[in-house]
Order: structure tokens, then sequence, then C-alpha cells
């Protein structure tokens, strides 16, 4: 079923690609995407699929089979001479006879088989190519995760965003409004032309804040599509439907361990390389043979004489009585290596511990700042709107209306961030929870 809304969604981005507009409703369809699209991604594929065909050749390596075909063709275009007693063809004793020996034309076919029945250094090395293999996996999970979690950043930025210039056009919505009542107020005599100037100063810096919140969120939309590998001619669109907070007691447990099994499988591999340098020591025993045919004619090459077939088999052991240095020395370092991955393991272990726990403190960190943001927003509106009503009774100064309107505005803008930063603490923990 998960399978299947997969693709499902992934179709829904492509057919959204075509139309040269994407949509994301949230940060997992982005997530999606990615895994579609990102060279990230697509690079990590091929070189699992590389990985698998190390370990392949590895176990092929076990065996050893070779077979090598020769063939010649050899002219004698001039044959030695001998010379042999007379006698021998019934001539005078003490006289020698000149002889030609051998065939003009002689073929040769040639073909040496053979296996390694025992090879236990090769057969180590399969369970070294199969951690290498786990090792690449595990590298390639924790490039994921980090990718995840830079795309997480630049998609609730990006909500941030949004969210912050709704809040932005409210404010510069009411800004312009105190500024036509203070401009009335200034014409009937009863409000200052400096008031009029911080009103309409006002009105311009949050117009300003605006421009910069716009420009911010096309910043974040270019960092989605650097992460995802979409096309920057591509519309980007971010249709949120909401981020549900969950309560203090009810966050997750984060129970991330990918760095630990990245260095429990380092230490793996260096343990297998270890055990295959060692087993390398040992006797190969090979089973070897030989098939041959041999044609010898003074006609022509391939006439109709007869091939002479020979052929053997036998077993070959091969013992390194003088041990290769080079292999001391890699025994050496393979022991120090092990001893490495064994103190990265460690480490890795208690920073993953530590990761998790942080994940945990930095949701509740945001959550409550989150909470006492919107409670501070409401007071600032609150305040406002009071204040408002005070001023145009003519008992507040426009100064300090402005700044109760700035502090509602800041507070709304504080709103959207934490909402933001809370929303990336809790995907966080779902990030470190499913990356694995």
């Amino acid at each position: 079923m998960r399978q299947l809304i997969v693709v499902i969604l992934v179709g829904f981005c492509l057919s959204a690609t075509a139309q040269g507009k994407i949509s994301f409703r949230s940060v997992d369809e982005a997530f999606i995407y990615a895994d579609a699209h990102s060279s990230v991604f697509k690079n990590a594929t091929q070189e699992n699929i590389l990985s698998k065909y190390q370990t392949l050749a590895a176990k092929l390596a076990t065996w050893n089979l070779k077979s090598d075909a020769n063939f010649s063709a050899t002219d004698n275009t001039k044959l030695g001479t001998t010379f042999i007693p007379a006698e021998i063809f019934g001539g005078p004793a003490g006289t020698f006879q000149k002889v030609t020996f051998g065939q003009q034309y002689v073929s040769n076919l040639n073909i040496t088989p053979q296996i390694d029945l025992l090879n236990l250094g090769a057969a180590a090395k399969v369970k070294t190519a199969r951690a290498n293999e786990q090792l690449i996996h595990f590298s390639h999970l924790i490039s994921r995760k980090s990718l995840y979690e830079n795309l997480a950043a630049a998609f609730l930025n990006a909500v941030s965003c949004e969210s912050q210039i709704t809040v932005t056009k409210n404010s510069l919505l009411n800004a312009d409004t105190l500024t036509e009542i203070m401009k009335n107020k200034l014409n009937e005599g009863v409000a200052r032309s400096q008031d009029v100037n911080n009103a309409i100063a006002n009105s311009l810096s949050v117009t300003d804040k605006l421009q910069q919140l716009q420009v911010q969120l096309l910043e974040q939309y270019n960092t989605i599509k650097m992460l995802c590998d979409i096309d920057s001619d591509i519309t980007l669109e971010i249709q949120d439907t909401g981020l549900v907070l969950v309560k203090t007691g009810d966050i997750p447990e984060a129970d991330g361990n990918l760095l630990q099994n990245q260095q429990q499988w380092q230490k793996n591999y260096q343990q297998a390389d270890l055990r295959a340098v060692l087993k390398s020591f040992l006797p190969t025993v090979t089973l070897f043979s030989s098939f041959a045919l041999q044609q010898n004619t003074t006609k022509r090459f391939f006439d109709n004489s007869q091939w002479f077939a020979s052929n053997y088999i036998g077993l070959r052991v091969t013992l390194p009585l003088v041990p290769d240095a080079s292999k001391l020395t890699a025994v050496k370092n393979a022991r120090i290596n092990i001893i490495i991955a064994g103190n990265n393991l460690e480490h890795a272990r208690i920073q993953d511990q530590v990761n998790n726990s942080q994940l945990r403190l930095e949701y509740q960190k945001s959550l409550d700042s989150y909470r006492l943001a919107v409670q501070i927003e409401a007071l600032k509106k609150d305040s406002y709107l009071k204040n408002l009503n005070i001023y145009k009774e003519g008992i507040l100064s426009a100064t300090d209306l402005l700044n109760s309107l700035n502090d509602w505005f800041t507070a709304g803008i504080n709103t959207a961030t934490q909402f933001a930063a809370c929303a990336y603490a809790y995907t966080n923990i779902h990030i470190s929870n499913t990356v694995k």
C-alpha cells in the first residue's frame, strides 16, 4: 500500500513537472520528489549497484576460473639439415648423408583451463566485499538524511516566509489605515505633521520588510529546486496543508542510529579485511589441465592430414614459503584500523544518543517558544486595538500607537518564525526515526 502511495505521489509530481509547475503540499511530498529526481539519490543508486557487482566479482574470484586458448600456424620456409652416417642408408662407412627432418606446415591448438579448488584468501574477500557493500549503503543513508534535513529547512523556511508575508501585508494595511487617520486629524488641526511623517515612514518600513520577505521566499524556492534537481524555469509552489504540532507529553522518542551502524560496518569491514590478509598466507589448491591438437603436413595448412591430440590434468598446491612484506604490513595496518574503528564505533554510539536527546530537547524548546509567541501576539493585538480606540479619543499619542502596531507586527513575525522552528524540530525527529 505504501509503495502504491509513493508511485501515485511521484506520478503527481511528474505530471506537475510536465505542466511547468510543481506543487508540494507537505514536506514528505518534497522528500518523495527528491528520491525520484535528486542527482544525490540517483548516484547513490548506481554506487549501490556497483558495490553489488564488486561482491559478485569477489565470489567469482574465489574459484579463479581461467581458460586460455592459444593457436599457432608455423610455416617452416627452410627446414634444418642434419648429417647422419651414410651406412644407415647402405652407403660406404665413414661418410655422411645430408638429411632434412620435419614438416613445413605445423598447426597447434592448445586450451589450458584451470580452477582453484581451495583458495581461502579469495573466499575471505567475499565477506570484505559484503561489508563494504553495507558500509556504502549506510554512508548513502547518512547523505540522504542530510539532504532531507536541508530540504526540510528550506521547505519550512518557505512556509515561514509565506506566513510572515501574510502578517506583513496585514500590518501594512493597518499602517496605511493609521496614516489616513493621522492625515485626517492633521486636516482637523488635532495632529502634528511629524505624526503623519512617522506614520508614512512606518508604512515604508513595513513595505521594505514585505519586499525582503518576498525575495527570501524566492531564495528558499531556489534552494528547494537545487536540492531536488528541479529546473530553474519550473514554477514551484508550496501548498502547505498545515503542520500539526504534538503536545509535549506526546513527543516521540528519537531513535536514530545511522552513525553507529556506519561505524559498526566500518569495523566489520576492517575485521574481514584482516581475515582475508591472514588467509592469503594459506596454501592454494588448483586443478589445471591442457588439451592440445597438432597437425603436421608438407602440403599446406589445414589439408586432410590427421590432427594429433594430447592432454593432461593435474593438481597444484601453492604455498608462500617467504612471507610477502606488503602482506605483513597489511596485517599490522588492519589490526590498527580495527582498534581505530572500535574507538569510532563507541564515539558514534554516544553521538547518536546525544543527538537523539538533543532532537527532543529542540522540539520541547521550540514548542514552548511557539506557545508563548502565540500568547504574546494575542496580547499585542489586543493592546493595539485598545490603543487605537484610545488614540481616536485623543488620549494616546501617535508615537505610542505606532509603537503598539509595530509590537503587534513583531510578535506576529516571531510567531511565524517559532512555528517553522518547531515544525523543523519535529520533522528532524521524523527523519531520524525513518531514515535507517
